[in-house]
């Protein structure tokens, strides 16, 4: 936590100067760096209310009500965590009437919502009233991956602070040990959060990279037999959720890099070459929502297998 500043100072700064200014927002949403990261801003934020010795907005992290709060003991900060692939509407509404209760400790309530890209339309949906329409004194802050993976009604109805992408050399030194090199290493969290990657060697991570490209020139090359690749070349590389998240992650960048090859933007992170180059633009972004819709078919149970090989299908049309 005592890195927050080192390695976050602009938004820090920001958070400071709203916070001096008394222009706090109800809603926030964090994106961007590591989990680990956009927690400890979460924390960083949620101490701010409630801190004995705020100093140019900023908590002094030391004070009693800072150390509850960093370890999960204020009951007015509420916090939605998850091991499943989905936080449904039912955690949505559980959470939303606990933080709607009479704050006991300070003058507001925090509802901090962990990987919000989880969330169901239908919980995000639900939640998106209580943004629209706040009761009491709650903030929520939202933390995710990427502001592209929620909804675009919520996005466009709270404060968006993008964290800086600069890799954490600890969780680069705790991939080299798991077997990425450390440039690979560095490379691979642009793509995806710390978590995801620690959950695969990088041998494996590789092997999965090269499977994915493979398979998408078969797309390229309109085969409708592509799926068979999903079965022979992808699922075995594949061996449990985190690894199937960052397929999705994966697919994301690539796509995203054959955007910025044909816009000659910044360097590409997966693939320096166009391995889409018979697809026009409007097919690839058309690729990309597919993507998107799978993703959260994913997060609703459905068969991941089943959901690549119908991406393939979709693809080559």
């Amino acid at each position: 936590m005592e890195n927050l500043l080192d390695e976050q100072p602009r938004v820090i700064h920001e958070f400071q100067k709203i916070i001096s200014s008394n222009m706090l927002s109800h809603a926030y949403l964090i994106d961007n760096a590591s989990s680990k990261i956009r927690q400890q801003m979460a924390i960083w934020l949620a101490q701010s209310q409630f801190c004995e010795n705020l100093q140019d907005g900023a908590p002094d992290q030391t004070c009693q009500k800072c150390q509850t709060i960093a370890l999960g003991d204020n009951p007015d900060v509420l916090e939605i965590q998850t091991d499943k692939q989905s936080i449904g509407v039912d955690d949505i509404k559980f959470f939303k009437k606990e933080a709607n209760m009479a704050a006991t400790q300070g003058k507001r309530r925090i509802l901090i919502i962990d990987e919000a890209e989880k969330m169901t339309v239908q919980a995000a949906n639900n939640l998106l009233k209580t943004i629209e329409e706040p009761e009491g004194n709650l903030m929520i802050i939202l933390l995710a991956d990427s502001s592209k993976q929620l909804l675009p009604t919520i996005q466009s109805r709270v404060q968006i602070f993008h964290l800086s992408n600069q890799s954490n050399e600890d969780e680069i030194a705790n991939l080299v040990k798991v077997g990425f090199k450390s440039d690979q290493a560095q490379r691979a969290l642009k793509v995806t959060d710390i978590k995801y990657l620690e959950s695969i060697t990088g041998d494996k991570y590789q092997a999965l990279s090269v499977a994915l490209v493979n398979w998408l020139k078969e797309i390229n090359k309109q085969k409708i037999n592509s799926f068979v690749d999903i079965q022979t070349d992808v699922m075995p590389l594949i061996e449990n959720k985190d690894q199937q998240h960052l397929v999705f992650d994966m697919l994301n960048q690539i796509f995203s890099d054959i955007l910025s090859i044909r816009y000659n933007l910044e360097k590409s992170t997966l693939t320096s070459v166009d391995i889409l180059d018979r697809k026009s633009i409007k097919k690839i972004v058309a690729m990309s929502d597919e993507l998107f819709t799978a993703e959260q078919m994913w997060k609703s149970n459905v068969s991941f297998q089943a959901i690549l090989e119908d991406l393939s299908l979709k693809f080559v049309d």
